[in-house]
């Protein structure tokens, strides 16, 4: 398993590599933008900021000094930044203007995401197993809606229906109506998003090895388990009242609960489709044969098999949840990644687009190795093709 999971890592970071490459050329040769006539100077003071940041030099020798920074983990200077730069100011880089944002954005789209995925992957299991053609029919439509829905309609929707009822749950723990916008910057939000995607992957796992081993009870309280944990650690640091306030937000709520809708749609119909294609396997027919609850041989037999291509395919989507989840931010006005990218593009800053294009790839990354890993230790025919067995 070791040398199957070196193998993976090395090669992702090999294609990071090839994926920065080729992003800093198209970006350096696509983008039709001149930071230095951009603030308006003439073209002796535009020249004289083009050698204060590098640009006048070859293409080739900016992306070897890029690539030097980027194994050092300096991801450069943001252009928004010069003037404090010029100054001798201390300035975050890009990575410090990323990192500020991220916990907001990972909040939102590690918790929405594993909701989705559960969700799919439950009413996947459930709508392919039943043989109602009226629950297929009205699954099918719901997940084809959502999955296609345009996300500012969306968003319009859950926030007109659902605000007061929002409202009405901060009302519970006295808290009072907020406006939306930007979640607020600090060590908790980091805290609670690291924590909501710890509990929710951890309670995932032990829940499938709970169904492997036969321990119903156990696979049924892993996710609550996973929460409760969170909650308990929440409690012993003394942050509850400040985490349950972050995590009712409405912008941040109303993201979340965007991101579940439009992803979860797609994943149930490929668990539909791989359940419905196991279920006229021979090793089926042989399960029942022996007499073996339809329960056990839907959770034990089928499902670890169907659930190998909507994990893929859930991960091989992250662009698009991306892509929708830029839309999503300025509909919502949070102030995350996404958001922060569009801006970007609209103001011509080279370094941190291709910043949080690094990020991006580290994260979709780690995703694939994660799902790699998954993938081997769920079917050891991988490890053995993979010389690993």
């Amino acid at each position: 398993m070791w040398r199957y999971v070196t193998k993976r890592i090395l090669w992702a970071a090999a294609t990071l590599l090839a994926v920065v490459t080729i992003a800093f050329f198209a970006i350096n040769l696509l983008l039709p933008y001149d930071f230095a006539i951009g603030l308006g100077e003439r073209e002796e003071a535009a020249q004289q900021i083009r050698e204060v940041l590098g640009t006048d030099r070859p293409l080739v020798a900016q992306w070897a000094d890029y690539m030097i920074g980027l194994l050092r983990g300096n991801l450069g200077v943001s252009f928004d930044d010069f003037g404090y730069w010029m100054a001798g100011a201390p300035t975050d880089g890009v990575r410090g203007e990323i990192l500020a944002v991220l916990p907001s954005t990972l909040a939102i789209f590690a918790v929405g995401g594993v909701i989705a995925y559960l969700l799919g992957e439950w009413l996947g299991r459930a709508v392919a197993w039943h043989r109602s053609r009226t629950l297929r029919a009205s699954a099918s439509s719901i997940s084809v809606l959502a999955f296609t829905s345009f996300p500012p309609w969306l968003v319009f929707l859950l926030t007109y229906f659902l605000t007061d009822r929002l409202f009405q749950v901060r009302s519970w723990f006295g808290l009072g109506p907020v406006a939306y916008g930007p979640t607020p910057e600090g060590p908790l939000l980091g805290v609670l998003a690291f924590g909501l995607t710890i509990a929710l992957t951890g309670g995932i796992i032990l829940r499938g090895w709970a169904r492997k081993n036969g321990r119903r009870l156990l696979a049924f309280a892993a996710l609550p388990l996973g929460v409760a944990a969170l909650v308990v650690a929440l409690l012993s640091l003394g942050v509850w009242a400040d985490a349950i306030d972050d995590l009712t937000l409405p912008s941040a709520v109303m993201a979340t609960a965007a991101i579940v809708l439009i992803a979860f749609g797609e994943i149930m119909l490929v668990m539909r489709a791989g359940v419905s294609a196991e279920m006229t396997e021979d090793y089926v027919f042989t399960a029942r044969a022996k007499g073996l609850p339809e329960r056990l041989v839907r959770d034990r037999h089928v499902a670890p098999n169907a659930v190998l291509p909507a994990m893929s395919r859930f991960i091989t989507s992250v662009p698009y949840l991306i892509t929708g989840l830029i839309i999503i931010e300025r509909e919502l006005r949070l102030h995350g990644v996404a958001s922060l990218f569009f801006t970007a593009i609209e103001d011509g800053n080279t370094p941190m687009i291709l910043g949080i294009l690094v990020f991006v790839g580290i994260i979709g990354l780690v995703l694939r190795i994660g799902l790699d890993v998954a993938q081997a230790m769920m079917d050891p025919r991988i490890r053995i093709e993979g010389g690993t067995a």
